[in-house]
C-alpha cells in the first residue's frame, strides 16, 4: 500500500488526565483533508470534551476529531466497550454525523461482568479504593488472559455469544470476586448479575459494534494525509510508574505505543509532532497520592468542570498546584526515551489559561525558560473551551 501520510500529530496528557486532549485533537482535525484519529490506549473510560457553540460532547469511544470530519481507528491497544460504543455512535446523530470507525482485530473487549466485578470490588474496598472509574478496564485485561475470545470469532453467532457470556457469569465472575477477597456478593448486585435481559441487551450492543465498525490493520494509517494519535489519561498515570502502582492505569499513556505503531509502518521523512497537553494547574480524578493537592479555591473558586462531575467510584475532581519544572522533566523523559528520529519534535499545549489569568496556578508567569528546558518547537495557548480560543506561538 502506497503511503500518503503527510504529517502525524500525537496528543499526550502530561499529568493525571483531564488536560484538554479532546480540545487539541479537535483543533488538529479542523479543516484537515483526509484525517484519521487513532485511539491509542485505554478504552471507554477516557472522557475527551469537544465544544461547539452551546453544544458539547464528551468522547469516550470515538476519536475527538469526529465532529470535524475525521475517521476513527481503534488500535490494538484500545479496549472496546460495546455498551458505550453503541450509545455514543447513536449520539452522533444529534450532530448529523455518521462516524466512520475502524478497529484492529486484536482489540480486547469488555463485558458487563468485567464492569460489575470492578464496581463490586471498589465498593468492597471502601476507604482503600484504588480510584477506578468502574469501567472494568483492568478486569477486561485479566479476564481476557484466561478466557478471551476474539470478537470476530463470535460475530454472527448469537448462540456462541450467549454461551460465552453465561460461562463468564456462572463460573468466572464468582471465582474472580473470591480471588479479590469478596466472599459474598451484595444482594443488590446479585439482582443485576442474574437479570434476564443483561446478556441479551449486551449481545445487541456487541452486534451493533461489529456491524458499525470495519476491521483493519495498522497499515490503514497510510491511506490518510493527516494522522492524529489521541492518547487517553496522562503521563503520571502510566502503568510503568512504580511509585503508586495500584493507582495507575493499565496502559502506556505516553509516547511508547505511538512510536511502536509508527515503527511498524516504516515511515520516513514525515514530521511527527508530539503535543503534550497540560492545564495551568493540576487535577486528579479518583483516589491515589496527589503531591501539591489543594482546595480549588486556592487556584480559582469560581472554576466549574462540566465533564468531571462527582461519581460513586471516583468522587469529586481534585485540584493541585502544578510544578512547571516537574512538568518539563517528565515530558523530556518520555520524549527522549521513545522519540525515534529527528523528524519527531515537541509542542506544548497549555489550556485553561482563562481560569488562572494566564499564569501557572494563577500565581507564576509562564516563561520561555520552561520551553527551552523541554525543547519545545511551538506552544498552543488555550483560553476557553473551544478550538477557536487557541492561539499558537511558533518557531520558538
Amino acid at each position: 500500500m502506497k503511503n500518503r501520510i503527510k504529517e502525524v500529530k500525537i496528543v499526550i496528557g502530561a499529568n493525571y488526565g483531564d488536560e484538554g486532549k479532546g480540545l487539541m485533537t479537535d483543533y488538529f482535525s479542523d479543516r484537515a483533508e483526509k484525517c484519521l484519529v487513532v485511539c491509542d490506549n485505554g478504552g471507554a473510560q477516557r472522557g475527551h470534551t469537544v465544544t461547539r457553540g452551546d453544544k458539547r460532547h464528551v468522547f469516550h469511544h470515538l476519536g475527538a476529531g469526529t465532529l470535524s470530519g475525521a475517521d476513527t481507528y481503534l488500535s490494538s491497544y484500545f479496549i472496546l466497550n460495546p455498551i458505550f460504543f453503541a450509545r455514543e455512535y447513536r449520539e452522533m446523530g444529534r450532530y448529523g454525523v455518521v462516524p466512520v470507525v475502524y478497529r484492529n482485530p486484536d482489540c480486547l473487549w469488555s463485558t458487563p461482568y468485567d464492569m460489575i466485578i470492578n464496581q463490586v470490588v471498589e465498593e468492597y474496598r471502601g476507604t482503600r479504593r484504588h480510584g477506578s472509574c468502574g469501567m472494568g478496564i483492568w478486569e477486561t485485561i485479566v479476564r481476557s488472559r484466561k478466557i478471551h475470545s476474539p470478537l470476530d470469532d463470535l460475530r454472527g453467532k448469537p448462540s456462541l455469544m450467549r454461551e460465552y457470556l453465561t460461562r463468564i457469569r456462572e463460573e468466572y465472575l464468582p471465582a474472580r470476586l473470591r480471588e479479590l477477597g469478596v466472599e459474598r456478593i451484595p444482594e443488590s448486585w446479585v439482582k443485576i448479575i442474574e437479570g434476564e435481559g443483561l446478556i441479551e441487551h449486551f449481545i445487541e450492543d456487541l452486534l451493533f459494534l461489529a456491524g458499525h465498525t470495519k476491521v483493519a490493520e495498522d497499515r490503514l494509517l497510510c491511506q490518510y494525509n493527516r494522522v492524529i494519535i489521541e492518547n487517553g489519561q496522562g503521563l503520571l498515570l502510566d502503568k510503568n510508574r512504580n511509585e503508586y502502582k495500584e493507582h495507575t492505569t493499565p496502559s502506556n499513556t505516553g509516547l511508547r505505543n505511538a512510536s511502536e505503531l509508527l515503527d511498524g509502518l516504516e515511515l520516513t521523512d514525515i514530521p511527527v509532532e508530539v503535543c503534550y497537553v497540560t492545564r495551568t494547574y493540576l487535577t486528579r480524578h479518583g483516589a491515589g497520592p496527589f503531591p501539591g493537592e489543594c482546595p480549588k479555591g486556592e487556584i480559582n473558586p469560581r472554576m466549574v468542570d462540566e465533564t468531571n462531575q462527582p461519581n460513586a467510584f471516583q468522587g469529586a475532581l481534585r485540584y493541585g498546584i502544578i510544578n512547571p519544572m516537574g512538568l518539563a522533566d517528565r515530558i523530556r523523559e518520555d520524549f527522549r526515551e521513545y522519540a525515534r528520529n529527528e523528524e519527531y519534535f515537541i509542542s506544548l499545549a497549555i489550556t485553561h489559561l482563562n481560569e488562572t489569568a494566564g499564569k501557572w496556578n494563577g500565581q507564576t508567569d509562564i516563561s520561555r525558560d520552561l520551553f527551552k528546558r523541554i525543547g519545545v518547537r511551538c506552544v498552543y495557548y488555550s483560553s476557553g473551551r473551544s478550538k477557536e480560543k487557541i492561539e499558537i506561538e511558533d518557531h520558538l
